[in-house]
């Protein structure tokens, strides 16, 4: 992965969780909340999940700490987890706009195990890939029709955005 992959792949990220924050917009507070069998129950809990996720990573990758966990009491209600997303997609925006190849490609250690920066993106950007789609099975199970969130369609969206090459 390259810089320019990231600054995609990070667009793309941000593309398709807005759409599912958009989604859960659409629900009651009790299907928000609804144990709908995910790895975390509930739509609401595997959103703020995904965040942790990302939150976590993020300050790792910057300080080597993941910082506290994030507990339901944090996020009173579906409008503060998305602020919260937001604000976090603006410091990852800055991040991306200052990350160089040489630095994709330092050694950032886990516990005992060696990677690369470049590797740990990838690893977070595939944790909330997985989660997206437990949210996108659970709106299925509450009779909801899920957004699109797939890559190809991200390239459509955006390609169409910017207008004809």
């Amino acid at each position: 992965m390259n810089v320019q992959g990231v600054r995609t792949w990070f667009g793309y990220n941000r593309w398709a969780s807005e759409r599912l924050l958009a989604a859960a917009a659409d629900l009651s507070v009790d299907e928000l909340d609804r144990d709908l069998g995910g790895s975390f129950g509930s739509i609401r809990a595997t959103l703020r999940h995904i965040l942790w996720g990302e939150r976590g990573w993020f300050r790792y990758w910057r300080e080597r700490s993941f910082g506290p966990a994030l507990a339901p009491a944090d996020y009173p209600d579906l409008s503060s987890l998305a602020a919260s997303w937001r604000e976090l997609e603006e410091q990852k925006n800055v991040f991306a706009s200052d990350l160089t190849e040489e630095s994709l490609f330092a050694p950032l250690p886990v516990d005992d195990d060696a990677y690369v920066l470049s590797e740990l993106i990838q690893h977070a950007l595939n944790h909330s890939t997985h989660h997206r789609g437990q949210i996108t099975h659970m709106l299925r199970e509450l009779g909801r029709t899920p957004p699109g969130t797939g890559f190809r369609q991200f390239l459509a969206a955006t390609r169409t955005a910017r207008g004809p090459s």
